[in-house]
């Protein structure tokens, strides 16, 4: 087992949030064809929002559709298929946002029913982030296991999806802290590869992610 109390080179993680206040953009869709136009043209955090966001418990969506979507062209378009497609989009490293609207493009595009009505239109939103310091400040793995069960998600979702997704770093927090830090390149490596897609509960991911922390450092 490692030693959990030293710290490495002192560098300290410093745990930060973020809340993602709604804005709406003006831009609705009816009809696959419209939804198409305003994946392409809205701003990235409109498709952050829609296809992240869903994972905190404020903005709920069925575990087999986790992203909005995936539940608008099943539950107003009654496309099965596409729906089926477009939820299984992966978010995980090194994937950002552009190449998952990229991705989504293409999985819409390949629908012969472009003009097809909703029952009810899907509403493009975005938002400005509030991000805000959590006064913790950790510099060694102790209490860095301890602070990730500790916590809001809130932080962990920041940390390790948004600034990544939306190009802010080149990898996720954790990973970066990990391997620059105490040289844990296994462990900063099987943390990278967990897809936040996978997530409808947020409790699951905080889980899953001291699972794999507690896995390498208390074996």
């Amino acid at each position: 087992m490692m030693n959990l109390d030293c710290q490495g080179k002192g560098i300290p993680f410093k745990f930060y949030a973020a809340y993602y206040p709604p804005i709406y953009t003006k831009v609705k869709a009816n009809s696959l064809s419209e939804l198409i136009k305003g994946v392409s043209i809205v701003d990235k955090n409109s498709i952050f929002y829609h296809v992240f966001h869903p994972m905190l418990s404020s903005h709920v969506v069925p575990e087999d559709l986790p992203n909005d979507f995936a539940f608008w062209l099943r539950e107003s378009l009654h496309d099965e298929y596409l729906a089926e497609v477009v939820a299984d989009i992966k978010g995980r490293e090194p994937l950002t946002i552009e190449d998952i609207r990229k991705e989504i493009l293409e999985l819409l595009n390949t629908s012969t029913h472009l003009d097809k009505t909703a029952d009810y239109p899907f509403v493009f939103i975005s938002f400005i982030p509030v991000v805000y310091p959590l006064n913790v400040e950790v510099r060694t793995l102790a209490e860095f296991m301890d602070a990730i069960a500790k916590v809001p998600v809130r932080s962990l979702f920041y940390h390790f999806v948004y600034k990544r997704v939306m190009g802010l770093s080149k990898r996720n927090d954790f990973t970066t802290w990990l391997e620059e830090n105490f040289g844990l390149i296994d462990l900063g490596e099987k943390i990278a590869k967990i897809d936040p897609q996978t997530y409808t509960e947020e409790e699951d991911f905080r889980q899953d992610l001291l699972k794999i922390l507690e896995g390498e450092l208390l074996k």
